[in-house]
Parts: C-alpha cells; sequence; structure tokens
C-alpha cells in the first residue's frame, strides 16, 4: 500500500492567531476612528496580499502613519494575545492517531518558516513533522497547489492518494483539493464566514475526530 500522510495548516488551524491578528488591527482601526469588520478581514485571512490594512486605513482617513511604528505596535499586541493561547482541540489527538496509523506528517503553510517552526516548537509539536513547507519555498502560495505538492514530495509521496489535508480557511481548502487530497475543513471564528464548499466535510473542531474510522470508511 502507498504511505498515506496527514498535512496539516498551522495559522487557524493548529493554533487561533487569525482571530489575534484582526483583534490587534480592530484596535489600530478604532484609535484612528474607524471600524475594521470581519467582512474586511476575511480578505486577508488565509490569502497572501489579498488585503493591506495599512493602505485601507491611508484611504478611509485620508492620511499617512508611521507604520514602522504602528506595525510594532501592532504585532506586539497581537503577540500578546497568542501567547496566552494554546494547541487547538483535538490536533494532539490527531497528530497521535496519525502516528500511531503510521502516516507521515507534514505542514502545509502560508505563513513563513520563521514563524511557522518557533510556532511549532512552543506548543511542543515539532516532533511530529518530518516535512514543514512554508510560502517562501514556492512559486505560488494557497489558493494554488504548490505548497501541497511540495509537502507531499518532501514526505516521499508520489501522489496524494489516501491523504489527508486539514483546513481552516478557503485559500487552504482550495489548495489541497486542487492538490488532489481529502480536505477536512475545521474553520475558526472568522473563516467560517468563507466559502468552505470544496472541502469533503466540514468540522466545528477537530475534537472527537476518529482518524482511523475515517481512513477505514475511505477504504485508506
Amino acid at each position: 500500500m502507498e504511505p498515506r500522510a496527514l498535512i496539516l495548516d498551522f495559522d487557524g488551524l493548529m493554533i487561533d492567531t487569525e482571530l489575534p491578528g484582526f483583534v490587534a488591527w480592530q484596535e489600530m482601526y478604532e484609535k484612528a476612528g474607524e471600524h475594521l469588520t470581519v467582512a474586511d478581514w476575511l480578505k486577508a485571512v488565509g490569502y497572501v496580499n489579498g488585503f493591506d490594512p495599512r493602505s485601507e486605513l491611508e484611504k478611509r482617513t485620508g492620511r499617512t502613519f508611521d507604520w514602522p511604528t504602528l506595525d510594532l505596535q501592532v504585532s506586539s499586541r497581537a503577540h500578546e494575545l497568542i501567547a496566552a493561547a494554546g494547541t487547538l482541540p483535538g490536533v494532539v489527538a490527531l497528530l497521535e492517531a496519525g502516528r500511531r496509523g503510521g502516516f507521515r506528517m507534514g505542514v502545509a503553510s502560508n505563513s513563513t518558516a520563521d514563524w511557522v517552526l518557533p510556532g511549532l516548537e512552543r506548543l511542543g509539536l515539532r516532533h511530529y513533522f518530518t516535512a514543514v513547507r512554508t510560502v517562501e519555498t514556492v512559486a505560488r502560495p494557497k489558493p494554488q497547489p504548490d505548497v501541497y505538492h511540495g509537502a507531499l514530495a518532501d514526505l516521499g509521496l508520489s501522489t496524494p492518494v489516501g491523504s489527508l489535508a486539514f483546513e481552516d480557511s478557503e485559500p487552504g481548502v482550495r489548495a489541497a483539493k486542487a492538490a488532489g487530497l481529502y480536505v477536512v475543513a475545521v474553520p475558526n471564528e472568522l473563516t467560517r464566514h468563507q466559502d468552505l464548499s470544496l472541502a469533503d466535510e466540514i468540522l466545528t473542531t477537530l475534537e472527537g475526530f476518529d482518524l482511523a474510522a475515517r481512513t477505514e470508511s475511505l477504504g485508506v
């Protein structure tokens, strides 16, 4: 039998980094007398260069800002909120089940390695993964399938058959489906508003997900 893989997104899937980023920018907008909505932010979640909150704020206010200083403030606030977050429910159980089941496991992320790798270490998850593919290693980010093709290759797999992807966002779902994987979407508070209809299944949480039963039902 061809080896199987579990390939997971990082941001929003293993840890809630999406909401802290939104909250940090929302607070910045409020200080400038503007309101950043979920609808605005959905263009940024999971996408690379999908929404620029800086140019949007300048357009709304007609002002210029000291972005090096403000970017540092936003980043510090987001990191403060993220630092209080742990691994999302069901992630560790899924990875343990994958290890027991002999799955090869990798990460496919639209973030950079200098964000993802320390994050995995902090959460105590790095040892589960033999492949970590990040955005700077591919020509095209999600929703294109390049990062999944790269992860499969790094895991030594010549085909996606029998492999599962776990994603929280629309671009992630599109990328994984385009790469030929079975896709489980687990949206967060923000991404549940995106179009996840291409996913093979949509869950509210990974908690209680039975990998052995799912792969048996899929015949893989």
